[in-house]
């Protein structure tokens, strides 16, 4: 009697596994769900390199106090992810601006802030080679393939050499401004550069007051305008 029933049983479970087979094996295919990637919702970071001279660099400051280092600490407070590379030497002139752009150009920024000329100007150096030199480092940063905006930091002559010189140099900027379609960007002002208390003992460079002064109130709002934030 056992043995009977445990052929039953064994004959039950086979049906069993048929009928689920069939079951399984004859419904409708599962419908593909596609799942669309998460956007990130983290901004772009942006690359600004800062080109120029003892001016970009924050001659006798700590990094931290140059504009480079002020206007990214801005920028990330208004949720801009934005790395601004300080790339000054001090004492460079145009000349010198011209033989590094090419590496600069190299870095793939999408934004230049190009400071330059200051020391032409106290050197008294030619004003013609010198708007050639910006001018030449101005056609290498916009060539080739997507290139940056070039924002153009406008300088001043001193009177050192004279009212004319001064007048010549200090037509450079709006010029070439004009010829490429930059920005011109007020850097070297009389409302900044007359308060000593925006610069430093020599009555050149400026501290860190004044290049807050400077991010503030030129640079930071024309990034920003750039950016459409």
């Amino acid at each position: 009697m056992n043995r009977i029933y445990k052929i039953f049983f064994a004959l039950g479970v086979i049906l069993l596994c048929v009928a689920l087979f069939f079951v399984l094996s004859h419904r409708d295919d599962p419908q593909v769900v596609r799942v669309e990637p998460i956007q990130s919702q983290t901004p772009k970071n942006i690359k600004i390199i800062a080109f120029g001279d003892s001016l970009t660099a924050g001659y006798n400051l700590p990094l931290i106090e140059s504009y480079p280092s002020q206007l990214e600490s801005r920028l990330t407070e208004k949720g801009v992810s934005a790395q601004v590379i300080n790339s000054g030497v001090s004492g460079e002139t145009t000349r010198g601006n011209l033989e590094r752009a090419q590496f600069i150009r190299s870095q793939n920024p999408d934004i230049v802030l190009l400071g330059i000329g200051g020391n032409d100007a106290l050197r008294s150096l030619s004003v013609t080679e010198t708007k050639n030199n910006i001018e030449k480092t101005i056609q290498i940063l916009q060539g080739g393939e997507k290139p940056p905006v070039v924002f153009l930091l406008q300088m001043r002559s001193p009177l050192n050499s004279g009212f004319s010189y001064k007048r010549a140099f200090d037509e450079i900027y709006p010029s070439i401004a004009k010829t490429y379609n930059l920005e011109l960007v007020p850097f070297i002002t009389q409302q900044i550069f007359f308060d000593s208390t925006n610069l430093l003992s020599d009555g050149i460079h400026l501290n860190k007051k004044g290049y807050g002064e400077v991010v503030e109130q030129y640079i930071l709002p024309a990034v920003v305008r750039k950016l459409s934030i």
